[in-house]
């Protein structure tokens, strides 16, 4: 019967120690990675309008392609929130990505690393779900 509740609980564990590496991972771009331009190759509109508060307003998924400085071609994704404006890729927006040279998978819009209230809430959330799926009850 322990073993019924020891999967899930190294499952959301798990899980928790990734949400903190993502936390983690986006500050130390901000502070070493290197800054390279990179081209919208995609945009999807997810699902349908949000409903947190505000109408008109969707979730995004950006897709953009980067070439290292050894000439390596890297694709990534990252998601923004915005209004209803239907945009389209046309191959010619730039935007700035930082990636680490040694992993250039592990990257980033420039936008959104650093130190900021996204990384820290990541990186708190993350331990949120370790500690109490680890702690005892009494």
């Amino acid at each position: 019967m322990k073993n019924n509740k020891f999967i899930p609980r190294l499952l959301i564990t798990i899980l928790g120690i990734a949400i903190i590496l993502m936390g983690v991972s986006q500050m130390i771009l901000g502070m070493v990675g290197k800054s390279t331009p990179a081209v919208i190759t995609s945009i999807r509109r997810e699902s349908g309008e949000r409903a947190d508060g505000k109408s008109g307003r969707y979730t995004y998924s950006i897709g953009y392609t980067f070439t290292t400085a050894d000439g390596i071609k890297i694709d990534g994704f990252t998601k923004k929130i915005s209004n209803s404006v239907y945009l389209k890729p046309d191959g010619t927006s730039i935007v700035r990505v930082l990636y680490l040279s040694e992993f250039p998978h592990i990257n980033a819009m420039e936008q959104d690393t650093g130190i900021g209230a996204g990384q820290i809430t990541l990186i708190i959330a993350g331990s949120f779900l370790i500690y109490f799926m680890n702690t005892k009850k009494s």
